[in-house]
């Protein structure tokens, strides 16, 4: 497969922003939350679970990598939660809210088949000046998002495109591309 120049200055240009960011973040706490898809959504702060962070490229597990959702704390701190991460064998999920599973402990299963992974990363529990929502949907697995135009709706119980219903605000995080300080 060939590949034009215009494609090898845009992976440059993406790992060199990539490098940036992560190497500015991760001084200060906060990284990238990237997003990945096989059939269910997957998203964290660690490149190296999947391998990539090119959209569009497969890395493990064949998750293909949608770029970066947004920017989360990689720490806990004032006004900041958990992000829990679940896995039941079919999709992952993410809360904030330890008694919806009834565990937070890695390794321990809890309701609906779900085992903790542990703490994904942390965001806010209510917006502040410069951070976004982060919108939570459900159509057999879950999808979370800051765009709302991906769903087309944020109103909790309503159903937006691809038959996803809206389940509210999960937290709130720096949109992708914003400046960070603690």
């Amino acid at each position: 497969q060939k590949t034009t120049e215009m494609e090898k200055l845009f992976l440059a240009i993406f790992l060199a922003a990539v490098f940036l960011i992560e190497s500015s973040n991760a001084a200060i706490g906060y990284a990238p939350f990237y997003r990945y898809y096989n059939g269910e959504h997957f998203y964290t702060i660690n490149i190296q679970e999947i391998g990539t962070a090119l959209p569009g490229q497969k890395g493990k597990y064949g998750y293909a990598s949608e770029g970066v959702q947004c920017i989360v704390s990689t720490e806990p701190g004032l006004g900041l939660l958990p992000l829990y991460r679940y896995w039941n064998g079919k999709e992952h999920f993410y809360t904030t809210n330890a008694n919806e599973i009834g565990t937070t402990v890695p390794g321990t299963t809890g309701r609906y088949g779900y085992k903790s992974e542990g703490i994904a990363a942390y965001c806010f529990n209510a917006p502040n000046l410069k951070t976004v929502p982060l919108y939570r949907y459900y159509n057999g697995e879950h999808f979370y998002t800051t765009d709302a135009s991906e769903i087309g709706t944020t109103v909790p119980g309503t159903v937006g495109k691809y038959g996803y219903k809206s389940e509210g605000v999960a937290c709130y995080v720096y949109p992708y591309g914003a400046t960070v300080k603690q």
